[in-house]
């Protein structure tokens, strides 16, 4: 479910927002960093997508005409962490020394 970044109201629509939409509840851009699946406050440039990085805003908050937004979906985002999870300790387990008994 697809909310906007500062008041948690949620966005019915299908795929992203317009560069100048703006939440019907609160009035901040929906277009913007603090949105995207890509926004990383601690990355390089507040972004992990590596072609977007010249797109930097002054503010994630605000809106931006970013080409590679893509609206962040939570519960997308939840699923797709838990199976990396179940991938990895897979992968860790396959890969473990034997056991001495």
């Amino acid at each position: 479910m697809k909310k906007c970044h500062h008041c948690g109201e949620v966005w019915g629509e299908n795929g992203s927002p317009g560069t100048r939409e703006d939440c019907l509840k609160c009035g901040y851009p929906l277009h913007a960093c603090a949105n995207c699946k890509f926004y990383d406050a601690a990355a390089l440039e507040w972004c992990r997508e590596p072609m977007a990085r010249d797109e930097k805003p002054h503010d994630p908050e605000q809106s931006t005409s970013c080409f590679w937004f893509v609206f962040l979906d939570p519960e997308e985002e939840r699923f797709n962490s838990e199976k990396s999870k179940s991938a990895r300790i897979a992968l860790e387990e396959l890969f473990k020394p034997p056991s001495k008994k």
